[in-house]
């Protein structure tokens, strides 16, 4: 058996919930969520064909056509990542610094996880050379490194990567044939749009990027937990597709009922919620 600390916590532990926003929940949403209260149908595994829909106009906005069949929905990003992990084997990737929450679900699993250094203008995207170093080390110790984990628009690090970093760090992913996980949760965050260019990975290497997005964060209150996930066309994105519905399946990770419906209503982006986004960011960018 494995021994706990002398908090009684097992071994994966990172840190407080995240805060809340500070504003209370948009009436529109909670009409919707409210509606469904009386709902008794469970929504299927993955999503239901509204949800799906909703989060293929959502990526097809930001010029990442998407069809049902690529696209995943589950109760949280971290059920999503889990999944991955899961379904993909081997080490994981992660930059340094990195959102607290991403390496436990590797170590739940018992993967080993090495963190990469970022530069300093670019947190959440690796440098390229340090990237390479990494893999290359990791595997002449024996590992195994087959998953990176990145985040274009970063949450510890408030920056988002310059295109050129970004794509000399995905060229050096793609050389060592990693699977890349986007993680997208506050692209639609950033303070300073016009200031910066922000791309996503999927743009750049459509065939090995899996793309996930938390919606409670700045779709919806952190309360109601939902999350999708775009994966790239193609037999390798069906096949990793697949394996993902498998751990959920496994793990019976539904969105709720309630929750599902809010959510694709937040996802086509209907104008209050585009306001309450505008306003979001713009209280934490002052």
């Amino acid at each position: 058996m494995r021994r706990t600390d002398v908090e009684g916590h097992g071994p994966v532990r990172f840190g407080p919930p995240l805060p809340d926003d500070g504003l209370p929940v948009l009436p529109e949403l909670a009409g919707v969520l409210a509606a469904a209260a009386g709902r008794t149908a469970s929504e299927p595994v993955g999503g239901g064909a509204a949800l799906l829909e909703a989060a293929c106009g959502y990526w097809d906005r930001r010029g990442l056509p998407t069809t049902p069949e690529q696209a995943v929905a589950a109760p949280g990003a971290p059920a999503l990542l889990l999944a991955l992990t899961a379904a993909l084997g081997g080490d994981v990737l992660v930059p340094r610094p990195c959102a607290a929450w991403w390496a436990p679900y590797a170590r739940l699993l018992g993967r080993p996880v090495f963190h990469v250094p970022t530069p300093a203008e670019s947190g959440g995207v690796p440098d390229p050379y340090a990237l390479l170093e990494t893999v290359r080390r990791v595997r002449a110790e024996g590992g195994d490194p087959r998953l990176l984990v990145l985040s274009p628009a970063d949450d510890p690090a408030a920056t988002v990567a310059p295109p050129e970093v970004l794509h000399g760090s995905l060229e050096a992913a793609a050389g060592e044939g990693l699977h890349l996980i986007s993680d997208e949760t506050w692209r639609d965050t950033v303070h300073a749009p016009h200031e910066t260019v922000l791309l996503s990975p999927a743009e750049m290497l459509p065939e090995q990027v899996t793309v996930v997005t938390d919606l409670a964060g700045a779709h919806l209150p952190t309360a109601w937990p939902a999350a999708v996930a775009r994966f790239p066309a193609g037999a390798a994105g069906d096949g990793l597709h697949a394996r993902v519905l498998d751990v959920l399946t496994a793990l019976g990770a539904r969105v709720a009922g309630p929750v599902a419906l809010a959510a694709g209503y937040a996802l086509t982006e209907p104008e209050p919620v585009t306001t309450r986004i505008t306003a979001t960011v713009r209280l934490h960018a002052r």
